[in-house]
């Protein structure tokens, strides 16, 4: 827990405004992706749920990897090979029951910065994956037009070779 005590934490509210999912959502990928999360995201029963910013930013690769369909086994391996900053903080967590705003020391251009990033990351990677999924779609409706033609070419010969084996027998 020392971990979470120096790092700055937020509530499932906010980190599910943040991720744009619902609060169900954001506990529900907390337990099912538990072993990738901090203590403090899948706390005991009765204990408040806090998430850290490294819990916001695997939760973000979840909801990126849910966006392509995987499914929640697939979601965990390919989380393990990944590696998340951890940032620490000497400043004290706020109390549960606050949320956590943004101090006035820099000018807001510098403030969003992060948020600006996270947020380009995450549509270069979904950007990515349109992209993949659109090749895919290209390389099978060429599959299709050439199994397609094969099968009309066949039906042309089988017509032809009636044609044929009628004129032959009598027809």
């Amino acid at each position: 827990m020392a971990d979470i005590d120096r790092q700055t934490t937020l509530t499932p509210a906010t980190a599910a405004q943040r991720l744009g999912v619902e609060v169900c959502t954001v506990r529900r990928w907390c337990d099912w992706h538990a072993v990738h999360l901090s203590t403090g995201a899948s706390p005991g029963p009765g204990a408040l749920r806090r998430l850290t910013g490294r819990d916001i930013e695997v939760l973000l690769q979840v909801r990126d990897l849910r966006a392509q369909g995987l499914h929640t086994e697939t979601i965990n391996e390919q989380l393990a090979g990944l590696t998340f900053a951890v940032i620490e903080s000497d400043e004290q967590s706020p109390p549960a029951d606050t949320e956590i705003a943004p101090t006035s020391t820099a000018p807001d251009g510098l403030q969003q910065a992060p948020v600006v990033l996270v947020a380009l990351e995450a549509m270069q990677r979904q950007l990515d994956a349109v992209r993949i999924i659109a090749s895919e779609g290209k390389q099978a409706r060429r599959d299709n037009v050439i199994v397609f033609g094969f099968g009309f070419m066949t039906a042309a010969l089988m017509f032809l070779l009636l044609i044929v084996l009628s004129w032959l027998y009598g027809g």
